[in-house]
């Protein structure tokens, strides 16, 4: 659930005016007929859900292991999904409300430019009549002063959101068996006539109207993000294929790097952290350290390992490949002229530093 520009016209196809009439229909199925399941969740166990997302959500998730699968073994039809690091953190703003988390997403991975209007302040709190944990998001007023706002706590105390009054939807937080998940809900009931789990409204007292349809899965290691939105029909956010982006929490190296342009610190991290390296005999290479689900050499099953890679620029697969168990804390490896070795820094944020 992210904020996108509007501005853009998009473009028409079939299954955006399918997608629309199935939530139309849904719309006209008594509550008894809609699928899927209904939840009664007590205060205690609501208590726990925002436990959970306190602890689960603040770090930074990468989807580049999604990428690398589908780069490697299966291309989705509609091609492969968007590159996203994600960061959540909690921030001490009072103003806004007692739980507040700051995100913004960096297209492309942790050390490339934040993605245009995807800064966004989520208030948080329990709602017992609703029987959830609710989530308000929205970006931030003068948002080009807060770009990177969860490294500098120093303005944590004066960040505000840009018209909370103006905010239409509700995220509604429960839990699912291990994991814990958000719907899109309308705050009134004229906002809930796209059906289940989503959110629509008429875009500044005119005819358009506006349909959002979100699902988040949270567990302490997957963050799976769903995010539709369509305006007159036209669907201007997310993907046709209507799949999730996989994001995986990422955790920071420091890396101590040898070759034949000398000795070098490398501020790695475990979800597809790249490193440019020459050989002894001269050829330009990248190091790659990569932590994701991936098929066994014969091409079967799916084994959560950390991978210590050499490649060609440019490409994913390797030529040189060392396993490690996920949760290494410390690899090293040895190639042709090349040595390296990182060791696991347990902050959550680090500035990363350019080879």
């Amino acid at each position: 659930m992210y904020l996108t520009s509007i501005g853009r016209r998009p473009r028409l196809t079939l299954s955006t005016l399918v997608a629309t009439l199935v939530a139309t229909l849904a719309t006209l199925l008594p509550a008894s007929l809609r699928a899927g399941p209904a939840y009664d969740q007590s205060r205690p166990e609501l208590e726990a859900v925002l436990a959970d997302l306190i602890a689960w959500l603040p770090g930074g998730w990468d989807s580049y292991p999604q990428v690398h699968f589908e780069r490697r073994h299966r291309v989705p039809v509609e091609g492969e999904h968007e590159h996203w690091y994600h960061v959540f953190e909690r921030i001490d703003a009072p103003q806004i409300g007692e739980v507040v988390f700051y995100g913004q997403i960096n297209e492309g991975g942790r050390d490339a430019p934040m993605m245009h209007r995807t800064q966004i302040l989520y208030k948080v709190w329990i709602d017992e009549k609703r029987g959830a944990v609710v989530i308000n998001g929205q970006g931030p007023a003068n948002p080009e002063k807060y770009v990177d706002l969860h490294l500098h706590p120093e303005l944590w105390g004066e960040v505000r959101m840009r018209d909370p009054d103006a905010i239409n939807c509700d995220f509604l937080w429960r839990r699912d068996g291990e994991q814990i998940f958000g719907v899109l809900d309308g705050k009134t009931d004229d906002r809930r006539t796209g059906g289940p789990g989503t959110c629509s409204y008429m875009v500044n007292g005119t005819d358009v109207r506006f349909i959002a349809d979100a699902e988040w899965v949270l567990t302490p290691e997957v963050f799976w993000d769903y995010d539709i939105n369509l305006m007159a029909g036209h669907q201007f956010v997310g993907r046709k294929d209507r799949t999730h982006i996989r994001m995986y929490r990422a955790r920071n190296y420091d890396c101590k790097v040898t070759d034949a342009s000398g000795e070098r610190s490398w501020s790695a991290y475990d979800r597809g952290a790249k490193f440019p390296v020459k050989t002894g005999d001269g050829r330009e290479l990248q190091l790659m350290l990569l932590r994701a689900p991936l098929p066994d050499a014969a091409g079967k099953g799916m084994f959560d390992r950390l991978h210590f890679m050499v490649q060609k620029s440019g490409e994913d697969a390797p030529i040189h490949d060392l396993e490690f168990e996920p949760r290494s804390a410390a690899v090293a490896m040895s190639y042709s002229g090349i040595e390296a070795r990182c060791t696991l820094n347990p902050a959550r944020f680090v500035a990363a530093k350019k080879p």
